[in-house]
């Protein structure tokens, strides 16, 4: 009897020793983070930047003309309330990058980031029609573990527009006329610290366009086919960053899973358009500049049934984009506060400037953006940008029709954290060099 009792609780031991670690593994592997250098495209180590070093003001005014077309863009996908098989991103207008790699043995490639788009691709061989880039094209021959993706699969289903013969096939049309083709694909990703297997993305064998010269683009959005929506099981379903400002030596983290900073972070919650879901929103319930709240018809940052309206946070466009009826007096109250004389930047396409010339120690107000339960506060380093040496000083804002734009510019030195389980969005001021 005395045996019988001994070996029962020796299987119970052993069984609660393997519960224990099968427990264990499981949160380790949701446990997991991913960082990843973001690459900003003038960035020194960057392979898109331009032949000749650009000041800081030149680097910010070809990212303003870039945010221009992809807000227009923007509009035309929200405006058609969502029936077009297009994604809202221009193609030449992505303003981060990330080295990426593909297959096994890993095959190196760059790829611009997109919080407004869902599906990973790449430039693959054999080419039918592909754009230049100095990124070497994804050979699928040469990887032991490339798979393509069947009909009848689940993620060969999310996609908007596809086709089927012996396997799944995908067709991109961008917002700007570009285009991306080919065979939905699975295969190992390599990105940052973190190497995964079974990874879905386009293997893209026509691609018209430019992309800004990438060789592809990994898609953060809300979308199933989205690298943040596949990585779930590896890592917790979130994502944060943390934009270095504009000339910055330094490169952005970015995080997939839990951030390395999570004290002091704010939260708002994560709002939902069911017309246009790959895109993040959030709920703006009041603007203060210069310590004065600014007033506003009600209403202005709500989705409408039609999945116009509201706030989008992207980090793609560089200008933040505020409905007309609340920027109108925004930049009242700024020409208000600001006792310098203006300077025309319309030539820029930029809607205030004013210029320091002579000024020795000249004051900018702040602005805060109150969010539901979070506010998000602006130095001046997020709201103006000096464009030259010689006092020339521009608004980072626009007006907008339709919705509304919370840009990189105002993102910058935050930690913006995207998280999906709890369906909320997070903001901490940061030096994000540091991070």
């Amino acid at each position: 009897m005395e045996a019988i009792r001994c070996h029962a609780l020796v299987l119970a031991a052993l069984l609660f020793l393997s519960v224990a670690l099968a427990a264990r593994d499981s949160a380790s592997v949701n446990d997991k983070v991913i960082r990843i250098d973001l690459i900003h495209r003038e960035h020194a180590s960057s392979s898109l930047k331009s032949a000749t070093p650009k000041t800081t003001g030149e680097i910010f005014l070809a990212a303003v003309k870039r945010g221009h077309e992809r807000r227009t863009k923007l509009a035309q996908h929200m405006l058609a309330g969502g029936r077009l098989f297009t994604t809202p991103v221009a193609s030449g207008n992505g303003e981060y990058i990330v080295d990426i790699s593909f297959g096994t043995p890993a095959q190196k490639s760059s790829a611009i980031v997109d919080t407004g788009s869902d599906l990973n691709w790449v430039q693959c061989l054999p080419c039918e029609a592909c754009y230049a880039t100095d990124s070497a094209k994804f050979d699928p021959t040469k990887s032991k573990t490339y798979k393509t993706i069947g009909c009848a699969d689940n993620l060969c289903n999310d996609l908007p527009y596809k086709s089927c013969t012996t396997s799944c096939q995908y067709d991109y049309l961008y917002g700007d006329g570009s285009s991306t083709s080919g065979a939905l694909s699975s295969d190992t990703v390599t990105i940052g610290t973190g190497n995964v297997p079974n990874v879905a993305f386009g293997c893209g064998h026509s691609n018209l366009g430019t992309f800004a010269g990438a060789g592809g683009l990994v898609g953060l959005g809300q979308g199933p086919l989205s690298l943040i929506s596949q990585l779930g099981g590896v890592t917790a379903k979130k994502f944060s960053y943390c934009l270095v400002p504009l000339g910055s030596a330094k490169t952005s983290p970015l995080y997939i899973g839990d951030s390395a900073v999570t004290a002091g972070v704010a939260y708002t919650p994560m709002l939902a358009n069911k017309v246009n879901p790959t895109f993040y929103y959030a709920g703006v319930t009041g603007i203060t500049v210069a310590g004065k709240a600014v007033n506003y018809p009600a209403g202005t940052f709500d989705i409408d049934a039609a999945g116009t309206g509201g706030m989008i946070l992207d980090s793609g466009t560089t200008l933040t984009y505020l409905e007309t009826a609340a920027f109108n007096p925004v930049l009242a109250a700024f020409k208000a506060a600001i006792p310098y004389p203006d300077a025309d930047g319309s030539f820029f396409g930029l809607e205030y400037c004013f210029t320091t010339a002579g000024v020795a120690n000249p004051v900018y107000p702040d602005m805060v953006i109150h969010f539901q339960g979070a506010d998000y506060n602006l130095d001046p380093a997020n709201i103006f940008v000096a464009l030259d040496l010689e006092g020339t000083t521009c608004l980072a804002m626009a007006g907008s029709t339709g919705f509304s734009i919370f840009g990189n510019i105002q993102q910058q030195d935050h930690l913006i954290v995207h998280d999906l389980v709890n369906k909320r969005v997070g903001f901490k001021a940061a030096n994000c060099e540091t991070i």
